[in-house]
């Protein structure tokens, strides 16, 4: 590959800081460009910071103008119709990175409506259409068939046309089996683990202050903030938490906090324009996930940071978190267990050190910058990774 003549296209839904998708394609643009290739953006709608966002790319498209790539990976894509379009225009030009699960889950949560229980099915049109239509029915926009149809046999035959796509890649062993259980050819699929920054230095801890703990992501279901809360009366030991994010769940979980009467000890931050600066001044990173979590990048990115990380051992968060190596993970939805996890690192500052320490290691062995660009480079040419 001539890199520097070797033009990237980025499609997606939102051009800004919108979330961890949206912050792994400024940074992985900005990777791919650093290292000689031309990196453009194709987005449906500008989201916040979209300035600041586009400041990684050498160009910016509208989402009705199909510019000229040696390689066009969808990031994320809604409408059938559009991903025809691409289909048609790039061919064997274009890939697919699958950041979650919404292409193979109408619901998009990927756990059941009633108990809740992890889901793992393929898709299926009769069984996934009942689930996907087991929510309030406030939500049907169009109306009982109109939605069915929106969230099934749409869904049905965008999966049909992402199974044509030649070069698919994912951040996980586990989003790959998952694809490949939804019918996409195993040769096709590739494992590319994200990069993480890793600061060359780390700022000093206070001693005299209760242990910070950081929540990092959307508010919403998924997330498991509200398991988080509820592990809060558990803990033995003085804490503050931190949430940084916002979602449609933050009324209900700042009643909550009320409730539990953990609220003086907890703090709701909103949106945070740099996660990493609230990161590296705390002291353990906990990921309450409730669903399978594709992968949980935040968890790696305070690892960077020295900072060890408690989480449930769901989805893709077992190929990065090793119990007793570089934090504490616990079998899902067992707060029990989470909070006790949690005390344990409040308890013993050495602990937090060595698992932080450990984490930050790992993360500079598996996910460097150099190594992201190298395999990405070797998909993008379509050979081994």
């Amino acid at each position: 590959m001539a890199s520097a003549e070797f033009k990237v296209l980025y499609i997606s839904e939102r051009a800004g800081f919108a979330g961890g998708v949206e912050r792994f394609i400024f940074r992985t643009a900005g990777l791919l460009r650093d290292a000689g290739m031309k990196v453009y953006g194709r987005f449906g709608r500008p989201d916040r910071d979209a300035a600041a966002f586009a400041r990684n790319f050498d160009g910016m498209f509208p989402p009705d103008e199909l510019p000229a790539a040696d390689l066009a990976v969808i990031h994320r894509i809604d409408a059938p119709e559009a991903l025809e379009r691409l289909l048609g225009r790039y061919g064997s030009r274009l890939a697919l990175y699958v950041h979650d699960h919404d292409y193979y889950c109408p619901r998009t949560y990927r756990y059941t409506p009633f108990g809740r229980g992890d889901c793992r099915r393929p898709y299926a049109l009769a069984r996934c259409g009942v689930c996907a239509m087991l929510t309030s029915p406030r939500r049907w926009r169009n109306g009982f068939f109109g939605e069915f149809a929106a969230r099934t046999v749409r869904c049905r035959r965008r999966l049909e046309l992402l199974r044509e796509v030649r070069q698919v890649a994912v951040l996980s062993e586990f989003m790959r089996r998952n694809l490949i259980a939804n019918g996409f050819s195993p040769e096709r699929v590739t494992v590319i683990p994200p990069p993480v920054e890793i600061p060359d230095t780390l700022p000093e801890r206070p001693e005299n202050t209760p242990p910070r703990l950081l929540f990092t992501g959307q508010l919403i279901r998924g997330k498991g903030v509200d398991q988080l809360l509820r592990a809060l009366p558990l803990l033995h030991r003085d804490y503050r938490l931190a949430i940084a994010g916002e979602g449609n769940q933050r009324p209900e979980l700042e009643r909550l906090a009320n409730r539990l009467g953990v609220a003086d000890k907890v703090s709701f931050l909103g949106w945070v324009a740099e996660p990493e600066a609230l990161c590296a001044a705390s002291d353990i990173a906990v990921l309450p996930f409730f669903w399978q979590e594709p992968f949980g990048l935040v968890g790696p990115e305070a690892l960077a940071r020295g900072v060890p990380v408690v989480a449930f051992r769901q989805g893709g968060v077992d190929e990065w978190l090793v119990d007793g190596e570089n934090g504490l993970a616990v079998p899902p939805r067992d707060i029990t267990r989470f909070a006790a996890a949690v005390d344990r690192l409040l308890a013993d500052r050495s602990l937090r050190h060595r698992l932080g320490g450990r984490g930050r290691e790992s993360v500079r062995e598996r996910f460097a910058d150099g190594e992201f660009v190298r395999r990405f480079r070797a998909w993008a040419e379509g050979g081994r990774v």
